[in-house]
């Protein structure tokens, strides 16, 4: 039986610090993280956004347990 030491098969750490802060009005939704700015317009429980690299998603999740799937969107050449 494999023990996990908390490390990467890379030798990079797991775990790490993140930063998100998260901007609401209505239902549009601004979220910065350490990566950039990012939007979302939706309802609880599905939303359409841009993160903040550029790709558009599609998520829906359980409102009030943390569970969610997001979809990202192929670009269209």
């Amino acid at each position: 039986m494999r023990r996990h030491t908390g490390t990467s098969r890379r030798g990079g750490n797991v775990k790490g610090l993140l930063f998100r802060k998260i901007f609401s009005t209505g239902p549009m939704r601004t979220t910065w993280t350490g990566s950039g700015m990012g939007w979302s317009i939706g309802i609880p429980g599905c939303r359409y956004g841009i993160s903040s690299n550029g790709k558009h998603y599609l998520a829906f999740g359980i409102p009030g347990t943390g569970i969610y799937y997001r979809h990202y969107f192929r670009k269209v050449r």
